[in-house]
């Protein structure tokens, strides 16, 4: 078990197998001073840092008590090309999703966010992919958000909010280069993109 968290291009793992350190500097979560790491980590001290603890678990309840936590939902949009629907906004491109409203389930937002974001009504749910993690900093607070997104079959796009712009895009794709987050490649590789057959 292991939970992989993004802060921008670094990454921070928490384990119960050493292998996963990998060349990542290697602490015991129990003793670390984990809040002085994740400063030095954000001054650039680190490309990375591995916490080992026996319950990886466990060490997530305490690791999450750092941070304000955010949940959010979102999709991976296929269309009949096996082409993906991205966003993009603040100089990256971005997959459709956004904050959990209250009493709302998972599903609920992702559905909601996709139409908000992208004017689809008529998506079809295929599969969970699994969670992912990305640090961020507002209001002078470190903030951790939670995404489930899901997997999806739709149509072209009819309307946008607050997006710079939205485009089908295939895996080759020049834009694509440099400008996606690490916890969206994870989520795309989970949502098996590029499709088997696909022309790029």
């Amino acid at each position: 078990m292991k939970y992989k968290v993004h802060f921008e291009k670094k990454t921070v793992i928490i384990s119960d197998n050493p292998e996963d350190a990998g060349d990542l500097p290697f602490y015991h979560f129990s003793y670390a001073n984990v809040p002085k790491l994740l400063f030095r980590l954000e001054k650039d001290e680190f490309r990375g840092l591995f916490f080992y603890h026996f319950d990886p678990d466990k060490a997530w309840k305490h690791f999450l008590q750092f941070f304000d936590v955010i949940h959010s939902a979102g999709g991976v949009i296929y269309n009949d090309e096996g082409k993906v629907l991205f966003i993009y906004r603040r100089g990256f491109w971005d997959l459709p999703k956004g904050k959990t409203e209250p009493g709302e389930t998972l599903e609920q937002t992702a559905l909601r966010e996709i139409s908000e974001e992208t004017g689809l009504k008529s998506v079809e749910i295929i599969k969970p992919l699994p969670e992912t993690y990305h640090v961020f900093w507002e209001g002078g607070r470190r903030k951790i958000k939670i995404t489930q997104s899901k997997g999806r079959e739709s149509l072209e796009p009819t309307g946008t909010e607050g997006i710079e712009r939205l485009d089908w895009l295939s895996p080759s794709d020049p834009r694509l280069e440099d400008r996606l987050f690490n916890n969206v490649k994870e989520l795309l590789s989970a949502a098996g993109w590029p499709r088997e057959g696909m022309q790029n």
